[in-house]
């Protein structure tokens, strides 16, 4: 029995309410408030600044995926240093000799230098001079 009476008595109170309430004066409340906010939307400077967000993203990505597939300058250090290293231990008369040899090379080849010119090169220019022999 109570059972029943709790399910009259929630159906009174339910009736009682839906007579209360006034639907059609609670939705021309709702859309009133809608339509004074518009929705909030985004603006195109929004839009542009996400897109060049992830430009950068990709362009940071690429490049450091490039740099970890592609040493950068690897192979150019470690000649200058074997030249830098062999012409260090030579002293002065050595390296006179070195370059005679250098001039009956080159002058058996194609390219004819004077020897004046290889006497006057400084150590930089003269690896510049054999590095480029080197192919």
């Amino acid at each position: 029995m109570n059972d029943a009476r709790l399910e009259s008595l929630a159906k009174r109170l339910g009736a009682a309410a839906a007579e209360r309430l006034d639907v059609e004066a609670t939705a021309r409340k709702v859309l009133a408030g809608l339509r004074e906010q518009p929705a909030p939307r985004r603006t195109w400077i929004a839009v542009h600044w996400l897109r060049i967000a992830a430009a950068i993203v990709l362009l940071i990505g690429g490049a450091i995926a490039v740099q970890r597939i592609v040493p950068v300058g690897s192979g150019n250090a470690q000649h200058n240093h074997l030249v830098a290293d062999d012409l260090g231990d030579l002293s002065a008369d050595e390296l006179k000799d070195m370059l005679d040899q250098f001039e009956e090379i080159v002058g058996s080849g194609s390219v004819m230098l004077d020897s004046t010119d290889l006497r006057e090169l400084d150590a930089q220019q003269l690896q510049a001079v054999l590095r480029s022999l080197e192919g």
